[in-house]
């Protein structure tokens, strides 16, 4: 029995780490190098791969190394049996919270143009508004996305929340599908936390944008397939939106060709907003590993059919 981790983008020396601190007998093998794919019973994924699953005969579950799962849903080589889960981590969601709340309140005292005043030696001062008068909307109401829309409630800002099934969370005025653009009205800074799914790919156009409150914010926190790349650079040049921060891309790294580097209005992080610290996560890993093997109920596994 082997434990495989596949990650191309991420520095795995600090899980095997770990593993091997919890456990010295652990059999962990390194994609792309596998000594033997039928001791393989579990995999830990990050980043997308060509990988065939179907060579894993004894492969029983897949666990993200983070809360999202659209990497491993976007291989079509795993079989139906094959568990998949998530990482369902305290840290990961105040990690998070803490920097959505960065994000806002750089819109809010006006830091982001006062970054981009800086580059071009313009002094002027620019007029904000008190927190209570803004309306910040989020999309996705999951467990990032109820932890955040209720911290920004307490600390006085309006908050919506908008998901598929309708949400009951005190305070928040929430909306369905159905209530779309009622949702959209007079949001002035618009977070997506929401997974990927085949209904909401490339949600964020240019129609989208343009049903929002002029200037609106945007700040993608999802995955990079939410948003139609070319699309928000227009809607930025159209001043149709007032700015962005953009956490998550279709391609991680982001190339170096791409035109959001070069785009004043567009802030780029390299898809920090929640990091998954091994150490606090490494536990429940090894209890589904072992959970597997006894054919026990396993943590945090996602319905395939919805996508999370």
């Amino acid at each position: 029995m082997s434990i495989l981790i596949v990650s191309t983008n991420k520095d795995i020396k600090p899980w095997i780490k770990e593993f091997l601190q919890k456990d010295k007998t652990l059999d962990i093998e390194i994609f792309p190098t596998v000594t033997n794919k039928n001791k393989i019973t579990m995999v830990l994924m990050w980043s997308k791969s060509n990988i065939d699953f179907k060579e894993y005969r004894n492969l029983k579950c897949i666990s993200s190394m983070g809360a999202g799962v659209n990497h491993i849903l976007a291989n079509t080589t795993i079989n139906k049996d094959v568990a998949i889960t998530k990482i369902v981590d305290e840290d990961l969601v105040n990690s998070m919270w803490e920097y959505l709340l960065t994000c806002t309140m750089n819109v809010v005292t006006n830091q982001y143009k006062y970054i981009n005043q800086k580059h071009n030696q313009l002094w002027k001062q620019q007029l904000s508004k008190p927190i209570n008068q803004y309306t910040i909307g989020i999309m996705g109401l999951g467990q990032l996305g109820k932890y955040t829309a209720i911290n920004f409630e307490k600390i006085g800002f309006k908050v919506k929340g908008y998901s598929n099934t309708i949400k009951d969370i005190a305070n928040i005025k929430c909306y369905n599908k159905k209530e779309e653009k009622e949702f959209k009205k007079d949001v002035d800074i618009l977070i997506n936390l929401m997974p990927l799914t085949k209904e909401n790919y490339e949600i964020f156009d240019l129609e989208f944008f343009k049903s929002l409150k002029k200037d609106c914010y945007f700040v993608n926190v999802g995955r990079g397939e939410h948003l139609k790349d070319d699309d928000l650079i227009i809607a930025l040049e159209q001043n149709v939106l007032s700015g962005a921060t953009l956490d998550v891309f279709r391609n991680e790294p982001l190339e170096n060709h791409h035109p959001f580097w070069n785009n004043y209005k567009i802030t780029i992080t390299p898809h920090s907003a929640s990091i998954t610290n091994p150490s606090s996560v490494i536990n429940q890993i090894l209890t589904n590993y072992k959970k597997i093997h006894k054919n026990e109920k396993i943590l945090n596994q996602i319905d395939k059919t919805k996508g999370y």
